[in-house]
């Protein structure tokens, strides 16, 4: 019971020292997840599952690929996952399926915390460890969620390296402006995203300022945005979602009623593509560095990876 206790505490306080993470990890482990479910692991999983993009991004930079049961579908599309390209063709691709991942029977499943309830308790019924990863926003809470899949796959000092090349290529990278300019995300169906969103961590980070950080928002951090908004909050940057390919960049820089906007009249009107925008890994630091660049360095040639 003590050594139980014990465990439970250790995965609790997500102790930061590079001793600590980087040590072997002390089975059986305990752990609480999201959904508020217990889950204990007796061993190392040799067999690990992935229904997440947090997951399927993280599990890929610390297992072998021969670890990895399979991946979710999304991770495959190149306009929303950053690893389409590292993702080998005979890795499987499979949504949330009960009867599968039974008949398979991994030793480990991670999924979102939006994924469907009705499916995990089946998963859980069948005997199989599901843990429910909790959806998080800030840079730290993506370092302690890596950091405890790191902990529950045994791939301590893996993960903490993660992290720390993470906090490395910010500190390295990213351009410290003498005055921060002000920026909204701004959608094609007329929303930004306030503090609850991860994209309000990668504009603060790339050293911008959210002017709608603040705004009461839906449950997703969406907050609604009418063209007289946008005019009156008058940000320096414009953050649209997708590429300058998607035409709705051209439809703002063009558009009679938004001339007055100094993001209009500068030309500061963002595309962030949406493998970068979505992401809650450690490739959020690559999306930073990314928007970073482009506002403070537009002419230098910016790279996703």
């Amino acid at each position: 019971m003590y050594q139980r206790l014990k465990n439970l505490f250790f995965i609790g306080c997500l102790c930061t020292s590079t001793a600590c993470l980087s040590a072997e990890t002390s089975y059986p482990i305990t752990v609480i997840d999201a959904s508020q479910q217990s889950l204990t692991l007796t061993k190392t999983p040799a067999r690990v599952d992935s229904k997440s993009m947090f997951s399927d991004q993280v599990l890929m930079a610390l297992l072998p690929l021969q670890n990895i049961t399979s991946l979710s579908r999304l991770s495959k599309d190149p306009t929303y996952s950053i690893i389409a390209d590292k993702i080998p063709t005979t890795l499987p691709l499979r949504d949330l399926n009960v009867e599968q991942i039974i008949a398979e029977h991994p030793d480990l499943v991670f999924v979102a915390s939006w994924s469907n309830g009705p499916k995990i308790a089946q998963l859980r019924a069948a005997g199989i460890n599901v843990f429910v990863i909790k959806t998080v926003y800030s840079l730290k809470n993506i370092e302690k969620n890596i950091l405890l899949v790191g902990q529950l796959v045994n791939k301590n000092a893996d993960a903490t390296a993660l992290v720390n090349e993470m906090n490395t290529k910010l500190k390295q990278q990213v351009i410290i402006p003498q005055k921060k300019l002000t920026a909204l995300e701004y959608t094609p169906w007329g929303a930004s995203s306030n503090h609850n969103s991860t994209i309000n961590t990668i504009i603060n980070h790339a050293q911008l300022n959210n002017v709608i950080a603040n705004t009461n928002g839906d449950k997703f951090g969406q907050v609604p945005i009418a063209k007289e908004q946008l005019l009156a909050l008058n940000p320096d940057v414009i953050i649209i979602p997708g590429t300058d390919k998607d035409g709705f960049k051209q439809q703002l820089l063009h558009d009679p009623a938004l001339q007055t906007l100094t993001a209009i009249r500068d030309r500061r009107v963002i595309s962030l593509p949406h493998s970068l925008r979505s992401t809650d890994s450690q490739y959020i630091a690559d999306a930073i560095i990314y928007l970073n660049h482009k506002v403070y360095q537009p002419h230098a040639r910016s790279s996703i990876h």
